[in-house]
């Protein structure tokens, strides 16, 4: 039986768009350009220049900075690494941390920075484990003016400013110098190490707060009538361990 080829599938001749080529590279270009708009918008790159911030930042660090994370009705906190324009210098840009809110009272004693957070309740003591070095430049605060005085002062800083300081407190012009900064003068918050490479990542952990109280005895000094109790477990541990 003669076997019958099947007719040959019909040729689907597919019509080239005019200027399709052109018009993806267009849409590319349009989306690049968004998005770099959004980018710039949202995200600057910030080199460090000096040594203020030794001890969470180095010089010549290329950070990347959030220029909109406080936008939208947010404030900078306590604890962030802020770039700033110090009103010493309004040509100039600084990177420094943010220690004191607006309606904190604030005083340094002898390198100890102690807050009343919002001006009330109990003094707490600031712990910044992120310092290279005990300090003593300028290490007393503050005048009426909110800088580095002769003696240590309670300041109450202003509504809508803020009170920074570098973490390398011996070689950096801060508020001890200038005053507490106004909010209209933080521009970005920095949040990322991007060079160099070896060092890439996160900024690290703030200050925290803790409220003074009373404090642990020191090593070596037994509060009244320790010496009793320290000795009579120790009779009592000696008579277990002979059983």
């Amino acid at each position: 039986m003669t076997q019958v080829a099947p007719p040959p599938a019909p040729v689907i001749r597919r019509r080239r768009r005019k200027g399709g080529w052109l018009r993806d590279l267009l849409e590319v270009l349009l989306i690049a350009l968004i998005l770099y708009i959004i980018i710039w918008t949202a995200l600057q790159t910030v080199r460090v220049d000096g040594t203020s911030m030794v001890g969470t930042l180095q010089n010549q660090d290329l950070l990347l900075a959030s220029k909109i994370s406080y936008d939208f009705g947010a404030n900078p906190s306590r604890g962030d690494i802020a770039v700033l324009i110090p009103p010493s210098d309004p040509t100039r840009d600084f990177i420094k941390r943010i220690i004191g809110l607006p309606g904190d009272t604030i005083e340094i004693n002898a390198g100890k920075v102690m807050i009343k957070p919002g001006g009330k309740g109990n003094w707490q003591v600031l712990h910044e484990p992120y310092l290279p070095q005990p300090w003593t430049t300028l290490d007393n605060c503050c005048d009426s003016a909110g800088k580095a005085s002769g003696s240590a002062q309670p300041f109450t800083i202003p509504q809508d400013q803020y009170f920074v300081m570098g973490d390398n407190r011996n070689f950096s012009s801060d508020s001890r110098s200038f005053g507490p900064v106004p909010r209209k003068n933080i521009l970005a918050k920095a949040f990322l190490r991007i060079w160099p490479i070896n060092h890439f990542g996160g900024l690290g952990d703030g200050p925290t707060l803790a409220t003074t109280g009373a404090l642990a005895p020191a090593a070596g000094v037994a509060l009244p009538g320790a010496g009793v109790a320290l000795l009579e477990l120790g009779r009592r541990r000696r008579r277990r361990l002979s059983r």
